[in-house]
């Protein structure tokens, strides 16, 4: 492993910095430039992060998410134009997404879900 602010080998143990907000391992040289942080914070800190992106590279754009889309916004006897303003979105960006010109991007697709109580992330397929 090798100090993330001055590139040397780390020998022994690493020691945990914070540096405006950025958590950062260090050696026992460049320690002094910030604040330590706990090994507890830290280890709170790598679990966060790996379950955010287990989540994310784990999750696809189900096949046909412009007929559910359709579907349920006229369950709901909503026009494009009041689907649009009820979730924040112009009327031409519904009707992309209808017509399957345009795929949501994951805010999106979880702003769609929500509003429409459906599911377009699923986990995705092994091939």
């Amino acid at each position: 492993m090798q100090c993330e602010i001055c590139g040397k080998s780390l020998t022994g143990r690493a020691l945990f910095i914070q540096i405006e907000g950025a958590k950062l391992k260090v050696c026992s040289s460049c320690a002094k430039l910030g604040s330590p942080v706990s090994d507890k914070k830290i280890k709170k800190m790598e679990i966060k992060k790996t379950s955010r992106y287990v989540e994310e590279t784990l999750l696809e754009l189900r096949k046909d998410y412009f007929k559910v889309i359709k579907q349920e916004r006229e369950k709901l006897d909503l026009s494009q134009e009041q689907f649009g303003r009820r979730i924040n979105e112009k009327p031409s960006v519904i009707r992309l997404l209808e017509s399957g010109k345009l795929k949501p991007d994951d805010s999106l697709a979880k702003k769609l879900e929500h509003a429409l109580k459906i599911k377009l992330l699923l986990p995705a397929e092994n091939e």
